[in-house]
């Protein structure tokens, strides 16, 4: 068996055989729309080459188990796809107990199905024939990272997708900043549109010293192609100043430029061009990692900025870009070409609160993971409807919008869901008391085997009345519904909320989550 150091030797090698050409080949609109209609007509064909190929042909794939589990044999499988179509075979295999949950998808939890029982791991679902360049960290806010492996040409596969959403929002030639820890792949794909980022900040240090030597090296490599590649350089997520100072001053040199950050920085740098006169007209926000509401979109409008809102999970890629035409400020485009997707009742809460879960199918042989009916943890609603932009023109007529996470905030037994916290943390509360969504957090805590939730407010809020703050959380719970109101009316009377003046709690990777739940 190979030692790891020689696994990672090998891994290294292939990117400085590989990196050179792979930058020197940027993907066009034209490539990318072409491979897009040439993906949307084969979609059923590829996903039946990839359950052949890496989940029947695999013995170690865990799919395999529970699809004969099921009955379902391969040229089961076939028939079914065929006469059904994919996303309604699929809806048929996940009513047959094929499908994973998040827990089970990262070996937390045992699958049950029926009487059978099987118990999987992160590993077990690596896609076998991926030849990895390097690795990317996954996890980090629902437990611990892991690493994912990744390919050029998987990134390729990134940035033809991303060439479509750019040219939709008229944003191919615009520069690029990065403000994000895990910062490689998005570098990546920018480089593989020929437009490599003009500078990488990373907004928590210290960066891991894996990800430093990492990036160095990448640098290195880039320069052997005559292609700069930026090094990481820390910028401070609590001096949105700083950064909101570099882009004014960057548009007012004439150049164009978009930001790849987390929504919730996107709004502090707003906000502090707001708080600093700054005009920050032209500049566009790449947002990921967190919901992108009403009260997001205001902020960042009020600044002169736009933004072009990403989904996105580590294990599947990119899962869609805005709608240039959207209806609602988290309307994107499902990137149908390489995913499956359906839907499925899922339990929220023990008074049998149900959301209608994600589950994604990968459709591309290049997937650093193999997904058959697989949580990302989200849900929210997907339709077909045409709409007039460049991304429904290319085919990609689903519409996923409203995409929030079902995992729920808990406190003496009293449960909401993140869709009813998420506007009073970020419409309510600053509204009423001052500040943006990013300046408040909900954080659960563990004390004397008691879970309380302490309110977390920036020190960016200046002076406020505490008890105020606290009944105004409560009681807007309470307008949620009969059970709201007596989940509310149990915090207050336990008193489960505390304030606590403070900077919000920060993930390993950078990203301030409205909500941090306790390990």
């Amino acid at each position: 068996m190979a030692l790891p150091w020689a696994k990672e030797a090998a891994m290294l090698a292939r990117l400085a055989r590989d990196l050179g050409g792979f930058l020197r080949t940027p993907v066009t609109v034209e490539t990318a729309r072409e491979a897009t209609r040439a993906r949307l007509a084969s979609r059923e064909e590829r996903f039946l080459r990839t359950a052949r190929e890496m989940i029947y042909g695999y013995p170690r794939s865990p799919y395999r188990r529970l699809l004969r589990a099921a009955g379902c044999e391969l040229g089961d499988l076939e028939r079914l796809v065929a006469r059904l179509g994919l996303e309604a075979a699929l809806a048929r295999l996940a009513a047959d107990g094929v499908y994973v949950t998040c827990e089970e998808f990262k070996g937390r939890r045992e699958a049950v199905r029926g009487s059978q029982r099987f118990h999987f791991t992160d590993a077990d679902f690596d896609n076998p024939r991926v030849a990895t360049h390097y690795e990317a960290p996954s996890g980090g806010t629902r437990g611990p990272a892991v690493a994912v492996k990744m390919s050029l040409t998987f990134i390729e596969d990134l940035a033809t997708n991303t060439a479509l959403a750019l040219h939709a929002h008229g944003l191919t030639g615009h520069d690029h900043v990065i403000w994000l820890v895990a910062g490689v792949t998005p570098m990546l794909i920018y480089a593989k549109l020929g437009r490599p980022p003009l500078a990488w900040h990373y907004q928590v240090a210290p960066l891991p010293v894996s990800r430093r030597a990492g990036s160095r090296y990448l640098a290195l490599l880039g320069r052997l192609a005559s292609i700069r590649l930026p090094a990481p350089s820390f910028l401070d997520l609590r001096n949105p100043e700083a950064m909101a100072a570099r882009l004014a001053g960057l548009r007012r040199s004439g150049s164009q430029v978009c930001v790849t950050t987390y929504a919730s920085s996107a709004v502090r740098i707003a906000a502090a061009a707001r708080e600093l006169g700054l005009d920050l007209s032209g500049v566009w926000f790449i947002t990921l990692g967190e919901p992108f509401t009403e009260g997001k979109r205001r902020i960042i409008d009020a600044s002169g900025a736009r933004a072009l809102v990403r989904y996105a999970f580590t294990e599947a890629g990119i899962i869609g870009y805005a709608c240039a035409t959207p209806q609602a400020p988290d309307d994107l485009h499902f990137f149908s070409d390489r995913y499956g997707l359906v839907q499925r009742p899922r339990p929220v809460d023990a008074a049998g609160l149900q959301v209608n879960a994600f589950l994604f199918t990968s459709l591309r042989p290049s997937a650093p993971k193999i997904l058959l009916n697989v949580e990302s943890g989200d849900y929210g609603v997907v339709e077909q409807r045409p709409c007039g932009c460049d991304l429904g023109k290319a085919g990609l007529t689903t519409h996923l919008w409203h995409i929030r996470s079902f995992e729920k905030l808990s406190g003496e037994g009293m449960t909401f869901v993140h869709s009813d916290l998420l506007r009073v943390l970020e419409e309510v509360l600053p509204a009423r008391f001052g500040g943006t969504g990013a300046d408040y957090q909900i954080l659960e805590e563990e004390s004397d085997g008691i879970l309380r939730l302490a309110l977390i407010v920036s020190p960016r809020v200046g002076a406020l009345d505490e008890d105020r703050l606290r009944r105004t959380f409560l009681e807007e719970l309470g307008r949620e519904g009969a059970m709201a109101r007596a989940g509310a009316r149990f915090w207050q009377r336990a008193d489960t909320i505390a304030v606590r003046r403070g900077w919000p709690k920060t993930t390993p990777a950078g990203k301030v989550l409205p909500f941090e739940m306790a390990r």
